[in-house]
């Protein structure tokens, strides 16, 4: 198997700080770019309904929608702590920091684009996190066997390797520093036979950490009703069939219907 080892040289640099002591404790981070109403929904719900004292780290990627005056408000509240990239971020770079600088046992790392809907999530992913050892836990592993995938603008064929999806999940970072270096950031393998392996966001990180032994667990399948991912709220909609367009334009109506809700129950 011949190697790409471009998105080696590319890694972070985050990967080589010395970190202080780890402390009890759960940081949540997400990203985001231009999605300032359903970024505060994910804020204002994930809050309400944690179960558990978490720290919010927000970083932003040059929004120009008014996220982030929406994000200093919430700062300036002591709710989040708030990085922007006036230049933009790659999604698997912010990942990569925030692994490197979490002084919390556990990091999660959601989308802008999540509500919480149920009572105790993040209570519910430490307990299971702890009552499985996890290194990892994931809602779900996708691409389990390998997945055919042609990308939509390249027409480029590959397999997806398998990952936690990464709109949310949780690693305990005690047991991953020091045994797990690969990036977050987007990688292909090319096969002796000319095939590419695509290893999208978390997907290299999962490789090196089954790789090592490290055990994962899934959250039961009854923890789908704990969280709604909207999906695909940050993608252009220039160019995108209608019909996707009216679905993108249901879901931004949606939102904004319980955004106003989360305003009234979590001032």
């Amino acid at each position: 198997m011949r190697h790409d080892t471009e998105p080696h040289r590319r890694r972070s640099a985050y990967h080589a700080l010395v970190m202080t002591t780890i402390t009890p404790g759960v940081r949540v981070c997400f990203a985001s770019f231009d999605t300032a109403e359903v970024s505060e929904l994910c804020i204002r719900s994930m809050r309400a309904l944690a179960g558990t004292p978490f720290r919010l780290s927000v970083g932003d990627c040059g929004s120009t929608d008014g996220s982030v005056p929406m994000f200093e408000r919430f700062r300036d509240a002591g709710v989040l702590d708030l990085e922007v990239a006036p230049n933009g971020r790659r999604h698997g770079e912010w990942i990569d920091q925030w692994l490197a600088d979490t002084t919390e046992q556990y990091l999660v790392v959601c989308d802008s684009d999540v509500e919480f809907l149920a009572d105790g999530w993040l209570a519910a992913m430490v307990e299971t996190a702890r009552s499985g050892n996890a290194a990892l836990v994931a809602t779900r592993i996708q691409a389990r066997n390998g997945v055919p995938y042609t990308h939509p603008g390249t027409g480029a064929r590959a397999t997806l390797a398998p990952r936690p999806e990464p709109w949310l999940m949780m690693i305990d970072t005690t047991k991953v520093r020091g045994v797990v270096s690969a990036s977050f950031l987007y990688e292909e393998r090319v096969l002796v036979d000319g095939t590419k392996v695509a290893y999208d966001t978390a997907a290299a990180f999962f490789r090196e950490l089954t790789a090592a032994g490290l055990p994962y667990v899934e959250m039961p399948m009854s923890f789908a009703d704990a969280y709604r991912h909207y999906s695909g709220l940050t993608w252009q909609l220039a160019g995108m069939p209608w019909r996707r367009r009216l679905k993108q334009f249901a879901k931004y109506r949606w939102v904004r219907w319980r955004l106003r809700r989360a305003r009234r129950l979590w001032p």
